[in-house]
């Protein structure tokens, strides 16, 4: 899914926007992106490049420049991001382009979500304490709707909103209560999404300095004042009045949009779910799909689970994996998808979190397992938490309490992560153990 413009396109959009820019007399400090390249005379809630979070099972990474080290306890950034790449091009073909654009107005400046877009590097989504993540929350939690439209594919309902600000959001109606366990006799296909555990799982994934989780928050929207006025026609349609006189809807999808699963408001008319940031266009963002090796499409045993030796034959052995930070990345988000306990193993669609808080799903164990693999700063981190004043669990809980929808997860949620952090710290210090030497299995931040 990498956008395929070749370099003379991308010029001739980039002067394009520069022109453009001149004449509206907007600052332009790192260029702006995706909306004022596709918007005009285009559906802003159906622009087939934009890219929701939860675009399959596959492991994120922008083609901006070759690998290059993350800072995990420092916000210098050393990686390229969107804003440096068209400035790079702009300055290569025209630099006084850009010199005179980001004179021409530089008091002025642009929204949150663009200042998001275009800090996104091939590391990670956005730096360590940087401020513009603060000023999108706010912007997800107040900016007013002004359309409404359906996410296309997928088993369940997601809804495409934008916001007056030019910003765009996919938002997952409650299917759950707080307290709710998936049965044991339930297998994740066959279970709603948890719009709380998308919630939870951003903040947890910020926490642990991934930073691989667009920013999320919890938002309660009323049902016929924001969504069904100002939705399109498609969705509009699927709205209907209940037998005890609530306005509800089932939206478009694959499978569980349908009336004997419907959205309902609450007795203020009001519907809770996750708000989340959609990610740049294909077209802006070289973003490169990258098979997940331990992914799954069917409930049938996969080679991985019944191989032990999987991960040497079959995962460290391929291209994308043989050097570079890729290796170091799944196990990082092996280890968010074991402490969420994530049934959708390595899905950037996070739903399927936080599902059951007593058992604890044998699929999150397998990469951590078989690879025998983590990046030191991941470990120690784990490591400081397990033996710590305060756990993870209970940093987690605090900082969920920043969120709208808050309570977002049950307590037992919280001690489950931190069962789950003993539990890789257990299979790390084993692998240490077996291989007789701490820095083949421990690696340092190096590259």
């Amino acid at each position: 899914m990498i956008g395929r413009n070749n370099k003379f396109s991308i010029i001739v959009i980039c002067h394009a926007l520069v022109t453009l820019l001149l004449l509206l007399n907007v600052t332009i400090v790192e260029l702006p992106n995706r909306r004022s390249i596709v918007t005009d005379g285009v559906d802003p809630l159906r622009t087939p490049s934009s890219r929701c979070s939860c675009n399959g099972a596959m492991s994120l990474h922008i083609e901006t420049g070759p690998p290059k080290a993350v800072e995990k306890v420092s916000t210098r950034r050393t990686n390229k991001t969107l804003g440096n790449l068209f400035r790079e091009v702009i300055e290569k073909e025209s630099p006084s382009m850009l010199k005179d654009a980001a004179s021409a107005s530089s008091s002025r400046s642009l929204p949150a979500w663009r200042r998001f877009e275009e800090r996104i590097s091939d590391a990670e989504l956005y730096e360590m304490n940087d401020p513009v993540v603060e000023e999108l929350l706010h912007d997800l939690r107040t900016q007013p709707i002004t359309a409404v439209g359906n996410w296309p594919g997928g088993f369940h309902l997601k809804l495409s909103i934008a916001f007056a600000n030019g910003m765009k959001a996919i938002f997952k109606p409650i299917r759950r209560d707080l307290d709710y366990e998936t049965p044991l006799e339930f297998h994740y296909f066959s279970e709603f999404d948890l719009h709380r555990a998308e919630v939870a799982a951003f903040h947890l994934d910020r926490l642990l300095g991934f930073r691989r989780v667009p920013p999320t928050v919890g938002r309660v929207f009323d049902v016929k004042e924001e969504l069904q006025q100002r939705s399109n026609a498609s969705i509009n349609a699927t709205f209907y009045t209940s037998s005890d006189g609530k306005l509800c809807f089932t939206g478009i999808c694959r499978m569980y949009c349908v009336k004997s699963s419907p959205v309902c408001p609450d007795t203020h008319g009001n519907v809770e779910g996750s708000l989340q940031i959609m990610l740049p266009s294909d077209d802006i963002a070289r973003w490169a799909t990258v098979k997940h090796p331990y992914g799954r499409t069917t409930l049938d045993p996969v080679k991985w689970e019944k191989d032990h030796s999987y991960c040497e034959k079959h995962v460290k052995t391929l291209p994308e994996y043989r050097q570079g930070r890729r290796l170091l990345d799944l196990m990082d988000m092996a280890v968010l998808e074991k402490l969420t306990n994530s049934s959708f193993l390595m899905h950037l669609d996070n739903g399927k979190a936080f599902l059951r808080s007593q058992i604890d799903e044998l699929a999150c164990f397998y990469p951590i397992t078989q690879c025998c693999l983590l990046r030191a700063s991941t470990y120690g981190l784990l490591r400081h938490f397990d033996g710590g004043p305060v756990t993870l669990g209970q940093t987690l809980k605090t900082s969920l309490q920043t969120d709208a929808l808050r309570p977002v997860l049950a307590d037992k949620h919280f001690s489950a992560v931190d069962r789950r952090v003993r539990m890789i710290l257990a299979i790390m210090d084993e692998c240490v153990r077996v291989k007789g030497n701490s820095t083949l299995v421990l690696i340092a931040d190096d590259f």
